[in-house]
């Protein structure tokens, strides 16, 4: 048998046993299928007909395609086309239904697809796309058994301005384990999600924007839907009073929160338990109120934390980030807490930063943060930063040996006294061996010794990118050297200086330099150190 598809044409043998393995058949159609985030229009459709067709080719693999196409699916209007024809009418970009009760075997086609959607929008945000007016409505609740339309769907998302949200109760299974709401100006509406029985519910996404109603009553409305989900593991952007009322989620393991709003005298002894986020792994904090990010991680550190992003902008001379980084220290798990950022003025371009005043912020303000030693990811962006010296780097070095990712932006002045110089980079080399990427300004006028045995060279050595802001430079030869040999795998460094054709001739030659050094390990893990090699 060949079958023609608009992708190609595909040789189908029925008789392949291939197609009564069910995996093994699973996997062949969801690779038609692609779900490519990059695939544009054209292909996806290109992909949808070539699904659709392979449906109606064969009885072994007519389910597992229609489970596929169905699986992700976005309104109600194409699946209520599988409704008999004589039943609506399509009008002027709206869908009707011309007989307000159906029968139920009116909506047997329609169930069973709908019975396949595993994730579903009650919004189809296509361009275009028809919209179903209040008759849907109607029918939907005379004809149809409570759950029976998506009896089997996971992932959910509605929106407050959807006239089908009042409806959901009576249209989706208790099967739903995550949920995104989209609350609007119709947040009235709300209510009906609440009324939802969702026994295996584990994620809950809120995007509100306070609504006509007011902040006040759309955050009554999360905070009671909250604090009736018991079982959440994954709560995504809250305000401050919801944060409250789910510090009593017991099996909460991740929480997303926006920090707009809420009473800067609210603490941790104000939580209705006495270990507020008990099992919280990760926490990510945005506010354009810097002073509650300190209030709020006195409220949810948890001793499990493991990650930890704080974001806030708005910044201003009366923030001082000392007392955000001494709780940050004094409330997490040395031992637990692995990744760490701290952006503090992101809002700002780093070309603008003289324009802005800020709170000066010194070194040994960091020092509360050297107890995190099991750090592997540290970024801290902050303008009033004054820039760190070698000692301070080699003991951040020392500090976080385990570190990969290590972030440090601050204010940069080459005539500074205390700035970083090449050395530090010695130090992150002898005391970090798992350093894959570094952003960190430094002095670049002196070169420091750094001969190495080749031994040592072809050990652990991760380190391939490093951003940075430099001085003019001499010699473009000796900073390619030194850093080949701290460095031996670096293969890019990003920077910004005057002296930008002599940093380009760095580049090059650490890129010369990375391929014989990458021979040079090859050379001593296959052949072993020639005799008197140093």
């Amino acid at each position: 048998m060949e079958i023609s598809f608009f992708g190609g044409d595909i040789r189908f043998c029925r008789h392949c046993r291939c197609w009564d393995v069910p995996e093994l058949t699973r996997l062949i159609v969801e690779g038609i299928d692609g779900h490519d985030p990059d695939t544009n229009h054209w292909q996806s459709q290109l992909q949808h007909i070539t699904l659709a067709r392979l449906a109606l080719t064969c009885q072994k693999i007519s389910g597992t395609s229609l489970d596929v196409l169905w699986e992700e699916h976005y309104g109600y209007v194409n699946l209520l086309k599988a409704l008999p024809a004589q039943k609506y009418r399509l009008s002027d970009n709206i869908l009707t239904i011309i007989e307000p009760k159906l029968e139920l075997e009116d909506w047997d086609r329609v169930l069973s697809y709908s019975r396949r959607i595993k994730t579903f929008s009650d919004v189809d945000y296509r361009e275009g796309c028809p919209v179903p007016d209040m008759s849907v409505l109607e029918s939907m609740t005379r004809s149809l058994p409570a759950g029976a339309l998506l009896p089997h769907v996971r992932h959910l998302f509605c929106s407050s301005s959807s006239p089908l949200l009042s409806l959901l109760p009576s249209l989706i299974g208790a099967r739903v384990s995550s949920i995104m709401i989209e609350l609007t100006s119709c947040s009235w509406r709300f209510s009906a999600v609440q009324k939802l029985a969702l026994p295996c519910l584990t994620s809950v996404t809120i995007v509100s924007d306070g609504g006509e109603e007011g902040e006040a009553v759309v955050t009554k409305l999360i905070s009671d839907f909250v604090r009736c989900e018991s079982l959440l593991r994954d709560v995504d952007r809250l305000n401050f009073s919801t944060l409250r009322h789910s510090s009593n989620l017991k099996h909460l393991e991740h929480l997303d929160t926006e920090v707009i709003t809420g009473d800067l005298f609210c603490s941790r002894e104000d939580m209705s338990v006495e270990q507020p986020f008990p099992a919280l792994l990760t926490l990510s904090l945005r506010t354009p109120y810097p002073p509650l990010l300190a209030k709020v991680v006195e409220i949810t550190t948890s001793p499990l934390l493991k990650q930890m992003w704080l974001y806030a902008s708005n910044l201003s001379l009366t923030f001082d980030p000392t007392i955000l980084l001494s709780s940050i220290g004094a409330r997490s798990s040395s031992h637990r807490l692995t990744s760490l950022i701290i952006a503090l003025g992101c809002n700002l371009s780093v070309l603008n930063w003289g324009e802005h005043q800020f709170c000066t912020l010194s070194a040994l303000a960091l020092k509360p943060l050297l107890a995190l030693s099991n750090l592997s990811q540290m970024e801290l962006y902050y303008p009033g930063l004054c820039p760190l010296d070698d000692a301070f780097v080699e003991s951040m070095a020392r500090a976080w040996p385990g570190i990969q990712k290590l972030h440090i932006e601050c204010q940069y002045d080459i005539t500074a006294t205390t700035s970083p110089t090449m050395q530090s980079l010695v130090s992150l080399s002898q005391h970090c061996p798992l350093l894959v990427y570094l952003r960190l300004d430094v002095d670049a006028t002196e070169i420091p010794s750094a001969r190495l045995p080749a031994q040592r060279r072809a050990l652990h050595r991760k380190f391939s990118s490093w951003e940075v802001r430099l001085a003019p430079i001499e010699s473009a030869h000796k900073i390619a050297t030194f850093l080949s040999a701290i460095f031996p795998r670096l293969q890019m460094i990003c920077y910004s200086s005057s002296s930008r054709k002599e940093w380009d001739e760095v580049n090059r030659l650490i890129s010369a330099f990375a391929e014989i050094r990458a021979d040079e390990r090859y050379l001593i893990v296959h052949n072993g150190l020639p005799k008197n090699a140093d």
